[in-house]
C-alpha cells in the first residue's frame, strides 16, 4: 500500500484509537464500526497489513496478529508520539521533492552543458582555421626564405 496523506492520516487515527485508554478497536469490524463506517473492507484490511507489517511490531499476539483480534504492542504509543505515519509520510514527501528539484536542476545542468558544448565546437572551428591559416603563411614564408636562399 502506498503511503498517501489521507492513508497517513487514518493510519494515525486507528494508532490514536490503539493508544487510547478505553480502546473500543480490536478487530477489522471495530475499525469499521467505531472509526471508519464509510470506508470498504478492503481498504481496512490494507491498514490493518500495513501496520502489521511495520517493523519493529505495532500489534499483539507478537507472533501473528489476525484482523480478528489484534492489541496495540509497548512501542505503539512511543510510536504515535514520535509522529507516526504522518511524520513517515512527510518524511517521504521531503525526500521525493528534494529529489524532484534535483532532477530539474540536472536537466537546467544539462542544458548549459549543451549550450557550451555547442559555443567550443564554433570556437574549435573558428580555432582550427586560423591555425591552418597561420600554417600556409609559414609554409609561404619557408617556401620564400628556401627559394631565395638556394638561388643565391
Amino acid at each position: 500500500m502506498k503511503l498517501t496523506k489521507e492513508t497517513a492520516s487514518d493510519l494515525d487515527l486507528l494508532i490514536k484509537a490503539l493508544v487510547a485508554d478505553n480502546s473500543k478497536v480490536a478487530s477489522v469490524e471495530d475499525m469499521k464500526s467505531v472509526l471508519f463506517p464509510d470506508k470498504p473492507e478492503a481498504y481496512l484490511m490494507a491498514l490493518f497489513h500495513h501496520l502489521k507489517g511495520h517493523s519493529p511490531s505495532l500489534f499483539f499476539p507478537e507472533p501473528a496478529p489476525s484482523p480478528e483480534l489484534f492489541w496495540a504492542s509497548d512501542y505503539l504509543p512511543a510510536f504515535y508520539y514520535q509522529g507516526a505515519f504522518t511524520a513517515i509520510f512527510e518524511s517521504q514527501e521531503k525526500e521525493r521533492l528534494e529529489v524532484e528539484e534535483k532532477k530539474k536542476l540536472e536537466l537546467e545542468k544539462l542544458k548549459f552543458d549543451v549550450k557550451n558544448t555547442k559555443r567550443i565546437y564554433k570556437t574549435y572551428w573558428w580555432t582550427f582555421v586560423f591555425a591552418l591559416i597561420g600554417f600556409v603563411y609559414v609554409l609561404i614564408r619557408l617556401g620564400t626564405w628556401l627559394f631565395t636562399f638556394y638561388s643565391q
